[in-house]
């Protein structure tokens, strides 16, 4: 079985800037992932295993991201620090949303289980002033689906209850990321775990304990199976 270092190998070197080649790169190692889930399985198995990859995941306090959105927990399966290059499973809590949001990082992503209701509001810079968000696009996002989306691009996910997705994101483009009021255009300012404060990196850090319980969320509802021997 192939290992998932190995698989995303290729996108370390890539243009993250040029996203029909972020599109076209992503969509053939996250298709694979999608069809033989084993391998994000192995990985899942293998993260107690490593600190360096458990420190980075996330399960954040509800009331800190209570009228915010982003309720979600966040599993690191690789980490490239030479590259910037991860590789993330993204379990929404139930009834999650987001605020309008950019990210600090261009990144692909494949549905593979539940969908979501994706809002898209267009290019955003941190520099001009900006009104109440008007959407231009929305779409549904289901099981299988791949897309990729520029770290300027304002959008918005409601999901359905259960939804997991898998998310490679690359290197941080900026320092910094914000969250739009939708009622009033107001900036809510989001910066990089290195500028964060210890107690708010220890406030959103995930147990092993709770991993655990994810885990097991996970083989109730049949999301992966076991790589071979």
């Amino acid at each position: 079985m192939q290992d998932l270092a190995a698989l995303v190998e290729p996108l370390r070197s890539l243009d993250w800037e040029d996203m029909d080649a972020v599109e076209a790169a992503n969509r053939k190692v996250l298709e694979r992932l999608d069809e033989d889930r084993g391998i994000v399985r192995r990985a899942l198995d293998e993260l107690p295993d490593r600190p360096d990859l458990l420190a980075l995941c996330e399960h954040p306090d509800a009331e800190a991201t209570a009228g915010l959105g982003q309720q979600l927990d966040k599993v690191v399966l690789y980490a490239d620090e030479e590259s910037g290059v991860r590789v993330r499973l993204h379990a929404f809590w139930s009834g999650c949303y987001d605020l309008p949001h950019n990210h600090r990082w261009s990144f692909a992503s494949v549905v593979l289980q539940g969908a979501f209701r994706h809002t898209l509001y267009g290019e955003a810079d941190d520099v001009t002033p900006l009104e109440a968000p008007r959407a231009l696009h929305v779409r549904q996002e289901r099981a299988g689906t791949v897309y990729a989306l520029h770290h300027r691009m304002l959008h918005a996910l409601v999901a359905e209850p259960d939804t997991v997705s898998l998310v490679v994101r690359g290197p941080a483009a900026k320092d910094r990321s914000f969250l739009v009021d939708p009622a009033t255009g107001e900036r809510l300012w989001h910066y990089g775990a290195d500028q964060e404060s210890a107690e708010e990196t220890a406030r959103k850090r995930m147990t092993p304990a709770h991993l655990r319980a994810l885990t097991a969320k996970f083989d109730a509802a049949g999301l992966f199976r076991r790589p071979r021997p």
